[in-house]
């Protein structure tokens, strides 16, 4: 019993220290990028929505000609949140197109890997929520 407990106390030792732990490999470096330009003032509610939700750790704002631009810090995803995460409502009172906008909110994050799926779920008016995966 000697004989064996010392091999599989220094493999267990050896295997702790040469492989990396799995929570380590599996979080990236937080990014820092622009998600996209969206009408005037929906930069900020997006943002401030996407914060709360847990999409991303801090945005910020930046305006020009076309709209405002909202720039993201977050941790690139290639998995799936293991459950659907609600980030915010285009409100149809609050945005001339809220389908069109939620839309263009879930592919850009798509395509930045701030999520990797997400679909846009209409209300019982013209809203529409935007869930990520």
């Amino acid at each position: 019993m000697r004989k064996l407990t010392r091999p599989l106390v220094l493999a267990g030792i050896a295997g702790a220290v040469l492989a990396p732990s799995t929570a380590h490999a599996a979080t990236a470096e937080p990014a820092t990028a622009l998600l996209g330009t969206y009408a005037f003032g929906r930069a900020s509610v997006v943002g401030e929505a996407g914060r709360t939700a847990g999409a991303w750790e801090a945005f910020s704002v930046r305006s020009g000609f076309a709209g405002d631009d909202l720039i993201v810090t977050y941790r690139p995803r290639t998995e799936a949140y293991p459950a659907e995460k609600q980030v915010y409502t285009a409100a149809f009172n609050e945005v001339s197109d809220a389908q069109a906008e939620c839309r263009q909110v879930g592919a850009e994050g798509v395509a930045r890997r701030v999520w990797v799926s997400f679909r846009c779920r209409t209300g019982f008016a013209p809203s529409y929520t935007l869930f990520v995966r």
